[in-house]
């Protein structure tokens, strides 16, 4: 099961548990999908929904783990900055060459200088009072433009969404595009080498556009199937699985031309399949191995990697998940408790398995929800994966052993916990940005050992 699958399970599930509740806001279901969830679901796609209530699987089960591993010397850090964001709600943060943009509920982008966490302007969203909630990503920043989104009918119950290109100097907005439904994750709206792919107005088809003018360059459809879109050294591809039990039970990796659209299946895989990332020119799939139904249920699963050059598929018996950030041929994904676990991209082999040491506290109106630190941010010149809890504590690990290298804290104030709910880091210059709900630092990591 894919994103886009799981998406359409979660939403039939959200309308039939509370149909006549006059309380539930309306199109309830869409908004929770629309918030931070989406960046847990794509982290862990097999999620377990139960029959008294809905419980989402925010660890993954990865067997026995490392101990917590020598502590280092104190080593110390600099807190560069620490900004406060306009608004209540915020999600969606990127980069760019001198700038963070940020996207929440109320806006559909600011920028903050990223020297001095000052911020430079603030693009309010229309209808901002209307109960809408944040995207799971951003698109991007390119050649002077930020890629956002924004509700397609604001205030409406059913806003829609849109593609929305803002010039990063002026917030000028330079054109729209509108989007088939609410999916804003991570393949919603992907930069390719000449254009940006995005969901088409309908249904499982794609438009690449025009990245200055928003024109249409090309356009595919297809069917039975639902994909997940990415850009690999420039080039877009779509890795797509079955979208039911009636569809043809096979998997596909398909290259779209960048200039025409033009596709051409790379490889052919048998059964369906979840779309993990990248590793150099390999695509990494996963899929069930055991009698599971969904990847993320306890049992063995399997690696499929799928050379892009050559076509070459190759499969790998793995026990837990490997799905994560992939860095350099390493797979960094959860395990339980709180733990981050390392995978070799090429083989599926358990590499080390470390206990974040952490602060995720658990939601008390649901024991089976608690708070996820963020996804690895990872510094490859220093080879460290680096973590943040939602309530300011930072962990650097070495990328080859899981030896902890630095922890480090940033004063944020505490509220309520939100199972489910993460918070959000990027490596820039070799510092570290973070966002944990409105508040927004960069903190520079002093490595022992490292000259820095």
């Amino acid at each position: 099961m894919n994103a886009d699958q799981l998406d359409r399970t979660i939403r039939d599930v959200l309308h039939g548990w509370m149909p006549d509740d006059s309380a539930a806001p309306t199109g309830i279901a869409d908004r929770i999908l629309r918030r931070r969830w989406r960046r847990l679901l794509l982290r862990t796609t097999g999620a377990a929904l139960g029959l008294t209530g809905i419980a989402f699987g925010a660890f993954l089960a990865t067997g026995a783990g490392g101990g917590n591993g020598d502590q280092p010397p104190a080593s110390g850090s600099r807190v560069l900055w620490q900004t406060t964001l306009p608004g209540k709600s915020w999600d969606a943060c990127t980069t760019g060459p001198d700038a963070v943009y940020c996207r929440g509920e109320a806006y559909d982008g600011v920028r903050v200088d990223v020297r001095s966490g000052k911020i430079v302007w603030e693009a309010k969203a229309e209808g901002a009072d209307s109960g809408s909630t944040p995207a799971g990503s951003l698109p991007g920043v390119r050649d002077g433009v930020l890629y956002t989104y924004a509700d397609h009918a604001p205030g409406a119950s059913d806003a829609g969404t849109d593609l929305v290109a803002l010039d990063a100097e002026s917030r000028r907005v330079l054109w729209k595009h509108e989007l088939a439904d609410d999916s804003r994750g991570r393949s919603s709206a992907v930069l390719f080498d000449g254009g940006i792919l995005a969901n088409a107005p309908t249904f499982k088809s794609v438009v690449a556009l025009d990245d200055r003018t928003g024109r249409t360059l090309w356009t595919h459809a297809w069917k039975q199937a639902d994909c997940d879109r990415d850009a690999i050294e420039g080039v877009p591809y779509l890795m797509c699985s079955p979208d039911s039990e009636k569809a043809p039970q096979r998997s596909t990796v398909v290259r779209l031309d960048p200039e025409t659209g033009e596709p051409r299946t790379v490889a052919t895989v048998d059964g369906p399949t979840t779309y993990l990332g990248t590793d150099g020119d390999a695509v990494l799939l996963g899929a069930v191995a055991g009698d599971q139904q969904y990847l993320g249920d306890p049992g063995p699963s399997t690696l499929i990697r799928v050379d892009l050059g050559s076509g070459k598929v190759s499969r790998h018996r793995v026990e837990g998940v490997p799905m994560g950030v992939v860095a350099d041929g390493i797979v960094l994904s959860f395990g339980r408790d709180g733990s981050a676990v390392a995978y070799a991209a090429d083989t599926g082999e358990r590499l080390w398995s470390r206990d974040l040491g952490l602060r995720l506290r658990e939601d008390p109106r649901d024991p089976s929800m608690r708070e996820l630190s963020s996804s690895a941010a990872v510094d490859l010149d220093s080879r460290v994966a680096y973590y943040l809890d939602p309530s300011g504590h930072l962990v650097g690990l070495d990328l080859d052993s899981g030896a902890v290298r630095w922890r480090g804290e940033v004063q944020v104030p505490q509220g309520p916990v939100e199972g489910g709910i993460a918070p959000e880091l990027m490596v820039h210059d070799h510092g570290l940005i973070g966002q944990i709900g409105t508040e927004l630092f960069r903190i520079d990591p002093v490595l022992p050992n490292a000259g820095r």
